[in-house]
């Protein structure tokens, strides 16, 4: 087991770094007794509030770098008990960040989408109407024409607007939306890919064609024996039979 940050030569030294460190942090001196003398440590059930003063004192003395088996000592605890106040307090300080966490994540959407809709609203007011009036003179004393126009608007607001909600996005943890790669709908590559495909076609076709035609050889065609010679001999004259007294 891994040694206690502090060691203490005597049982006193010990309960009286303990009582200094809790006076310090803000425990009252009668509460400290009060924990100490509840039950004397024979597993008496704690009251609500007498419980939440040890679990307090139990993360106080933590602080002050003292072991579970010390606090237990000078708390008059047993060391499973203190255990059990440490995870406690652990899993609550846990519940705080998180709450924490949440408070302040739903302070900044507010504040993001406060400021998109005074961004959309200031981009309304930007589009300034205006209006031209044309005097017509004429014998019955001109005519007046009123026209209304209005502008595109300053498009910085949009920008603002837009990053707002870039914003909102990121806050609620929404992964970033990928871009479509554009695909060329084009008729050029409809014909393309209308031509290829016609190839595919034929050259299947053809390969077929080919298998069909070919002569496939069974095992009973083929035969290793040599052919018999069917073929007629040449045509021969006979020999002159030639005497011996012609020489």
């Amino acid at each position: 087991m891994p040694r206690p940050e502090i060691e203490f030569t005597t049982p006193e030294e010990e309960e009286a770094y303990a009582r200094k460190a809790l006076i310090k942090a803000g425990v009252p001196e009668s509460q400290y007794e009060a924990v100490r003398n509840y039950g004397n440590g024979n597993g008496v059930v704690y009251a609500k509030e007498m419980l939440g003063v040890r679990r307090w004192m139990v993360q106080e003395l933590l602080a002050a770098s003292m072991s579970n088996r010390q606090i237990a000592n000078v708390l008059k605890l047993s060391k499973e008990t203190v255990n059990a106040d440490r995870h406690f307090n652990r899993a609550l300080y846990t519940q705080e960040i998180l709450k924490n966490q949440d408070t302040h994540r739903a302070r900044l959407l507010k504040e993001q989408m406060d400021l998109k809709d005074l961004a959309l609203d200031s981009f309304e007011k930007s589009k300034r109407k205006k209006v031209i009036t044309i005097m017509d003179g004429g014998d019955d004393g001109g005519k007046e024409m009123v026209k209304l126009e209005e502008s595109a608007g300053d498009p910085s607001f949009l920008n603002v607007a837009k990053n707002s909600l870039v914003e909102q996005a990121k806050l609620l943890g929404l992964n970033e939306i990928k871009q479509v790669e554009s695909q060329d709908t084009s008729y050029r590559k409809f014909l393309k890919d209308l031509s290829t495909t016609i190839e595919k076609e034929k050259e299947s076709k053809a390969t077929d064609e080919r298998r069909n035609n070919s002569l496939l050889a069974s095992a009973e065609t083929i035969s290793f024996a040599p052919e018999p010679e069917n073929e007629p001999l040449p045509e021969t004259m006979p020999l002159q039979t030639i005497n011996h007294g012609d020489y």
